[in-house]
């Protein structure tokens, strides 16, 4: 028995030295120099599928070719309008009388619009405009896809974080289960204690189980994210740990401005709008046209005629007038609506920044403080149950609650991945709450007890 005791000892105190040196990491990886921008720690594996899938998913190829065909249009627009080409017979008479009376004739006629000068450049700047919102849309599915392979990954690293801890809590209550049955032998204990511990281990294998299929279903998520086979493997090498930062607001705000596609979006709409007042404007000023036509008369002497034509824009009142007041209420609009995104932006910035803040708060309060006290609770437990001062069912709960905390302290740290990927998303939509992200990171449920006092998946 005190070979057993001590055994469990030496885990739990090689436990507490890993607890310490992430608790260390947790708090440097909180602390940014002012001004220094944003400092994160690598990891190849990801990397490698992010790019991964920028390169294989369906989403960006249809933005790139969305994309490709904007930029085909602005030179169509800047083109003339196609000319018209008319061919006719007149005769003079009753009978077919080409060549022998000077009215019948043969005609040609070609006849070529021309656009009051400026239109068609106009035109060309405003379909520029929307190939450059093409961009925008590119960038936009690029930021959100690869903000979804990451916490995708880190869904599927957590599952399988929560499966080791469940193998361990396993070993831990084998490991008891010998220090119950110890005692029962020499008559010091209770043969429900043994079975009470049977009880809990068994329950593990249901755990267990749930677990596996979670993580079947994050692979399947990150498989279908990277345009992989439904069932092709990935291995992940490294575990959960605190990885994080928490830049300045003001430094963060300055690069989500730039990079934001909504803003820039925005910025694109008011410059279009602009550009369609311009051409409103010009829209008022009448088009031309040229034509010129050849009239074969058989044997008599060919005739030719040249004209030049003006479209009058005589209903202005209620067509090119009432264009150019809707453009430029469109770029008011727009401006406003820039305005508006931009204080949009900031408050996400500022909600998932103070998420980052309290999430990696919460998980070095498990780290130095919850986690440690479980440990001690447990030692005592074990210490108080030997001289029978306290029930077995006493040790079995400060067992279960370590490891339900444990399995807390994984989503917390789960959460800091998730929300930090939200964060350089730039997403405008709305997140969760910093309880549920920091117990739900990315739809993810919180570990919770199982009736017998267990550990239930972490996912």
């Amino acid at each position: 028995m005190d070979t057993v005791l001590q055994a469990i000892h030496r885990s739990r105190q090689d436990w507490a030295r890993a607890a310490g040196r992430s608790t260390a990491c947790l708090m440097v990886g909180l602390v940014v120099a002012a001004g220094a921008g944003a400092q994160t720690s690598t990891d190849p594996l990801l990397e490698s599928l992010v790019e991964e899938a920028l390169q294989r998913n369906p989403a960006i190829q249809a933005a790139q070719d969305e994309l490709a065909a904007a930029r085909l249009r602005p030179a169509q627009a800047r083109t003339l309008p196609d000319p018209t080409l008319t061919i006719g017979y007149q005769n003079d008479g009753i009978g077919f009388s080409l060549g022998s009376e000077i009215m019948t004739q043969v005609i040609f006629m070609w006849t070529q619009p021309l656009p009051y000068p400026g239109k068609l450049k106009l035109a060309g700047r405003v379909l520029e405009k929307d190939a450059e919102r093409a961009v925008t849309w590119l960038e936009r599915v690029r930021l959100s896809l690869q903000a979804e392979v990451e916490r995708a990954y880190a869904r599927l690293v957590l599952a399988r974080d929560v499966l080791a801890l469940i193998d361990e809590q396993e070993m831990t209550l084998q490991q008891i289960e010998g220090v119950a049955r110890a005692r029962y032998s020499v008559g010091q204990g209770a043969q429900q204690d043994v079975l009470r511990v049977q009880i809990e281990i068994t329950r593990i294998e249901q755990l267990r189980s749930q677990q596996r299929a979670e993580i079947q279903i994050r692979l399947a998520e990150l498989n279908r994210l990277l345009n992989r086979p439904a069932q092709q493997a990935l291995e992940t090498s490294v575990s959960l740990v605190p990885q994080n930062y928490l830049p300045p607001l003001e430094t963060f705000l300055e690069q989500a401005y730039s990079k934001s596609p909504e803003l820039r979006e925005a910025e694109l709409v008011r410059e279009r709008a602009k550009l369609q007042a311009d051409l409103a404007r010009k829209n008022l000023r009448p088009d031309f046209s040229l034509s010129g036509g050849y009239m074969n008369r058989g044997d008599l002497p060919l005739m030719w005629q040249a004209s030049f034509g003006i479209t009058l824009p005589l209903y202005k009142s209620t067509k090119q007038e009432p264009a150019l007041r809707e453009a430029e209420t469109l770029e008011r609009a727009a401006a406003a609506a820039r305005e508006s995104i931009q204080l949009q932006l900031r408050f996400r910035s500022q909600e998932r920044l103070a998420q980052l803040e309290a999430t990696g708060q919460i998980a070095q309060l498990f780290q130095s403080g919850i986690l440690p006290q479980d440990q001690l609770s447990v030692d005592a437990a074990l210490a108080n149950y030997q001289t029978g001062q306290i029930p077995f069912i006493a040790v079995l709960e400060a067992v279960n609650v370590l490891y339900l905390d444990r399995a807390d302290h994984l989503s917390q740290l789960a959460a800091l991945r998730t929300t930090r990927s939200t964060l350089e998303e730039l997403s405008l939509e709305p997140g969760p709450t910093t309880a549920t992200a920091a117990a739900d990171p990315g739809a993810m449920s919180s570990p919770a007890r199982t009736s017998g006092g267990g550990m239930a998946p972490g996912m």
